[in-house]
């Protein structure tokens, strides 16, 4: 399953948080924490980690916080996953050599149509805005062309199948 980390996700939050309630002023991570409902510890990092990466600007002391460092139609999804999780990459598999690299990579035939997968999600994660995101907008195809439709898998769901019996 491909899937932000929660970092990731997290950073994604706090960032529209202070492109849409923010309205410029200075956030402390408190209270984006407390209206997601997040440990604000670890957002307090994913807050540093923006403001080290240049997506956030920060102020120190009692009376300072966070606001976007770029307005929100210049900052990318690929630029805050790319901050919390490092390069984008659907597989383990792209280094060929080093103790990172594939012990198949010699003879794997999934690379290069992975490659084409790969291309075209991170062409599609730099275009995707911050202000793409926090705009609400109908989904242009809401079933693929052919076959099943995909469906998005919640963990935090759980059905009566799934719960446990008492």
């Amino acid at each position: 399953m491909f899937t932000f980390t929660k970092k990731a996700d997290y950073a994604l939050l706090a960032l529209s948080f202070l492109a849409t309630e923010g309205d410029g002023r200075l956030v402390g991570p408190r209270e984006i924490a407390k209206r997601y409902e997040i440990p604000a510890e670890l957002l307090a990092k994913v807050m540093q980690t923006l403001a080290k990466r240049q997506l956030v600007s920060s102020v120190p002391g009692p009376t300072g916080g966070y606001r976007l460092a770029r307005p929100a139609d210049r900052i990318s999804v690929g630029d805050v996953v790319e901050a919390m999780d490092g390069p984008l990459a659907i597989a383990q598999c792209w280094e060929e050599e080093g103790p990172q690299g594939c012990a198949q990579s010699q003879h794997c035939t999934l690379r290069g149509p992975l490659a084409r997968i790969q291309e075209d999600i991170v062409r599609l994660l730099r275009e995707t805005s911050l202000a793409d995101v926090i705009t609400p907008a109908p989904l242009l195809h809401p079933r693929p062309v052919s076959g099943p439709a995909l469906t998005m898998f919640n963990p935090r769901a759980r059905t009566a199948a799934s719960s446990p019996k008492n």
